[in-house]
């Protein structure tokens, strides 16, 4: 009889329909958390990390244009100047020599925004004077666009005068570019393109060179404690 009974309850209890887990609050809370911890918070770093890498490898490219540059002999530079509205700045323009292919005349062309930075005009530097060569500006300012923005060249020529046998230009400062920042400025920042258009060197019959460095200059209008605006002025070749 026990037998029989012990059958019984073991037959009811697998008749007996299953009961499904429900899943209490605090479960699902540590389930979700492991979801955030494990799965979405690496997706985020990765996402975050590749976003970041833009903008630097935007300003990678960009300087590493400007150490190919750096890295070639003859080389012209234009210095990196701050100054206020109204104010007037002078702006070096730099050359380092190539000791194999010495020259005997150079022509630079800054290319950059006009609307609030005028150029005056150039002094000649010690290069210049050492080397007895002379020293011209020619400016030539462009139309508006449709955003009224002015973009000018600026050509400097140095030139040892013919008859002069053996003279170079020498390593050193060519020129003080002269401008005039206007008086109702903003806060800015413009990018003097800088390009070599033409060198011949000092040896008879003269050559032309056409690998010559050219580096950047930079001028950067101040107001007070502002920096200058996100949208400044910024133009390449």
């Amino acid at each position: 009889m026990r037998i029989m009974m012990s059958g019984g309850r073991e037959a009811a209890r697998r008749r007996r329909p299953r009961q499904k887990k429900v899943m209490t609050g605090t479960r699902i809370k540590m389930k979700t958390e492991f979801f955030l911890r494990n799965l979405l918070c690496p997706l985020v770093v990765v996402a975050a990390f590749c976003f970041a890498q833009l903008p630097a490898a935007a300003a990678q490219q960009a300087g590493g244009e400007d150490s190919e540059a750096a890295a070639r002999l003859p080389r012209v530079a234009v210095g990196e100047i701050n100054g206020n509205p109204g104010s007037n700045l002078m702006v070096p323009l730099y050359f380092t020599p190539d000791p194999n292919r010495p020259l005997r005349s150079i022509t630079v062309e800054l290319d950059y925004v006009s609307n609030s930075l005028k150029f005056q005009n150039a002094a000649t530097g010690t290069a210049v004077e050492q080397a007895g060569a002379t020293l011209k500006a020619t400016l030539t300012d462009g139309t508006p666009d449709q955003n009224n923005v002015t973009r000018s060249k600026l050509r400097i020529d140095v030139q040892i005068p013919e008859g002069q046998a053996g003279k170079s230009i020498p390593d050193g400062l060519l020129a003080f570019l002269m401008f005039r920042v206007s008086n109702e400025a903003k806060a800015f920042a413009i990018r003097l393109n800088t390009s070599v258009v033409s060198a011949q060197t000092a040896q008879t019959p003269s050559q032309s060179v056409a690998d010559a460095g050219a580096l950047p200059g930079m001028v950067v209008v101040e107001q007070g404690d502002l920096l200058p605006e996100s949208t400044c002025f910024f133009f390449s070749h």
